[in-house]
């Protein structure tokens, strides 16, 4: 009875916050290793292209039709809920502005103590706490302007929210990786929090992860997802359940 109990509590504390984990098993781990060497692999073949498109790469399962080579990074162990944090870090080092995941954290989102902020205007909580949450698109525009604004980039982050997943391919095809949202490991989600801030009702979506969208073929999607530190596949249908529960949130930058 202890052993059923405490694992109910463990799978209920990993679902009530936002995107940490407690780790891939050792299959995920092989699996994602795998996938991580494919990459590389097929990046590697476009002989250093920006990225691999249909005429190098068919539109066979396996092979992405386009993958923009963005390089992932781990959230971990600094950043366990900082999964939005780190996909704009790996946004912006895509474009040349060499900037920290840590010091976007530290110096540059706004944020707050849990239930005492909108997750829309500042992110809920602090990346460096493992019991914080995180923050929607509108947080992550306001950074990365913020940001590319003081290193006199004439590149600006807009919110794309609201696009069908195949909508969001065009950015892709021109070299423009997208920022995403969706659930972790693409699990089935719930909402799972509820904080009453200025008067209006708030409800956390929960696991909810960010990423960044690079690449995708007829029945998957690649993203640099922070919880793996690196570029995985997943299922594009799977994916679709959790980008479409987190209300099709999207930010490029151009």
């Amino acid at each position: 009875m202890r052993k059923i109990i405490f694992t109910v509590m463990a799978a209920a504390a990993l679902l009530l916050a936002g995107c940490r984990s407690a780790g891939p098993s050792a299959a995920q781990q092989a699996s994602q290793a795998s996938q991580a060497s494919q990459t590389s692999q097929l990046s590697q073949a476009a002989g250093g292209a920006a990225s691999v498109n249909a005429a190098s790469a068919p539109a066979v399962e396996g092979n992405p039709v386009k993958l923009v080579p963005v390089q992932a990074i781990d959230q971990n162990p600094e950043l366990p809920t900082g999964c939005e944090v780190t996909s704009l870090t790996v946004a912006l080092n895509y474009y040349q502005i060499d900037i920290d995941k840590c010091d976007i954290a530290d110096n540059y989102i706004a944020k707050g103590p849990v239930g005492t902020v909108n997750f829309r205007k500042a992110f809920e909580g602090d990346p460096r706490d493992e019991n914080s949450f995180g923050c929607y698109a509108p947080v992550i525009v306001e950074t990365a302007n913020r940001i590319l604004t003081e290193r006199g980039s004439d590149k600006r982050a807009t919110e794309v929210s609201g696009m069908q997943l195949e909508a969001l391919y065009s950015y892709l095809d021109r070299d423009v990786p997208v920022i995403i949202w969706g659930t972790l490991d693409c699990e089935p989600g719930q909402f799972t929090e509820v904080w009453n801030v200025d008067g209006e009702e708030l409800q956390w979506y929960s696991p909810e992860h960010c990423m960044v969208l690079a690449g995708y073929s007829v029945n998957s999607v690649w993203v640099a997802d922070p919880m793996k530190g690196a570029v995985v596949r997943y299922d594009k249908e799977q994916f679709r359940t959790g980008y479409d529960a987190l209300f099709k949130q999207a930010v490029v930058i151009e």
